[in-house]
């Protein structure tokens, strides 16, 4: 052993341990705690500024909820329909910004459900962008089986209109 270091006995380690523990009530708790629903969420593309959250309440779907099969991310025709419609729509308002918001089903893995809700979000995002809408006021988030949307199907992607 290492004559300089001290040899320290069990109970002593423990009370150390137990002052320092209790130190850290002192230490001031993080803002990004106080409120986790609307701070942590991470969005996937576009800047954040003047989006709101949709765990807030406060947005209203576009159009209805978009349901994808279990593990897929492909647009189908209906998805294509639905998307044209909505196009179609928002052509007539250029300052409308949309929330891409993907989700899963509760029984994947969590990495695999937010990289699933991702890439149904980003399919969905680039399909509008494809029909005209400007990429800036698209802006997508994966929260894959967290927060899922409850109804027949957890499997979808809901687009929120911001404005």
């Amino acid at each position: 052993m290492n004559a300089a270091l001290p040899m320290i006995n069990r109970p002593a380690a423990l009370l150390l341990g137990s002052l320092l523990l209790a130190s850290c009530s002192s230490i001031p708790m993080p803002s990004f705690l106080h409120n986790p629903a609307s701070e942590a969420v991470v969005y996937a593309l576009g800047p954040r500024d003047s989006f709101s959250s949709p765990l807030n309440g406060s947005l209203k779907p576009a159009c209805p909820a978009l349901v994808f099969d279990s593990a897929d991310f492909q647009l189908t025709s209906a998805h294509q329909q639905a998307l044209n419609s909505l196009a179609q729509e928002l052509a007539k308002n250029k300052k409308t910004r949309l929330l891409v918001a993907g989700y899963t089903a509760p029984n994947l893995p969590a990495d695999h459900a937010r990289s699933l809700s991702e890439r149904r979000s980003l399919a969905v995002r680039q399909r509008l962008i494809e029909l005209g809408l400007e990429a800036a006021s698209v802006q997508t988030v994966g929260f894959g089986n967290d927060f899922s949307p409850s109804g027949p199907s957890s499997d979808v992607v809901v687009i929120y209109r911001q404005n």
